[in-house]
């Protein structure tokens, strides 16, 4: 029997960032922390999942303090994501709706930012869904807590004092994640991920949160 729910933000409850939108604010972090011409190599890398040990070896090729880098880039991305949010591009899945039959606690546990999950839950009046939102500061220690590590998820439990969740994932970090916890886990497959192929087992496979809902409805 699930106690509670805990859900990835980005991909599982609301769609993903535009890539051109992440790409930019990647060129004109660079662009803030004062390289003049930021090659595309450098944009791909603080694009989207970076990892402590590519933000060193950018900050080292470039000269930079890596704390400096990494603030102008959260903060860039902030920036990008939010836009893409209130213009409507960044928006709850159709099924998210669903979410609302369910009588039990749930919570978001992501790799983005504290700030960005919870202003998009707030534009989309979605907040009030969930008793915890578990994610990143704007900081460079926080690339060391970032899923596959089970930090946030058990945090998350905590939080909502919780012992058998299932957790929802959109990623292999999630479903990695998840097993760390000693979660259930649910890999929901969205277009962004229908094909991919996962080297982790999750203990359910699902297309869409409607099937989420079923399947918690079922355990109880």
């Amino acid at each position: 029997m699930y106690d509670g729910l805990l859900l990835d933000h980005d991909g599982v409850v609301v769609t993903l960032g535009d890539e051109r939108a992440l790409h930019q604010a990647a060129r004109d972090a660079l662009l803030d922390a004062g390289v003049s011409e930021p090659d595309e190599s450098a944009v791909e890398t603080l694009a989207i999942a970076v990892s402590d040990e590519e933000l060193t070896a950018l900050s080292r090729q470039h000269d930079l303090p890596a704390e400096q880098l990494w603030r102008h880039r959260d903060d860039r991305v902030r920036e990008a994501l939010l836009a893409e949010t209130t213009a409507g591009r960044k928006a709850p899945y159709d099924d998210t709706t669903r979410l609302r039959e369910l009588d039990i606690p749930m919570g978001i546990v992501s790799n983005n930012q504290t700030r960005i999950v919870e202003s998009v839950l707030d534009h989309y009046d979605l907040r009030e869904l969930f008793g915890t939102v578990r994610a990143r500061a704007p900081t460079r220690e926080s690339l060391s807590q970032k899923k596959p590590r089970p930090t946030y998820l058990e945090e998350a439990m905590a939080d909502l004092a919780l012992e058998h969740p299932l957790y929802v994932g959109d990623s292999e970090s999630d479903i990695e994640a998840g097993r760390r916890a000693g979660l259930d886990t649910a890999f929901l497959r969205r277009p962004h991920n229908a094909d991919q192929r996962l080297a982790e087992t999750p203990t359910h496979e699902v297309r869409s949160l409607d099937e989420v809902v079923t399947l918690v409805a079922e355990s109880s």
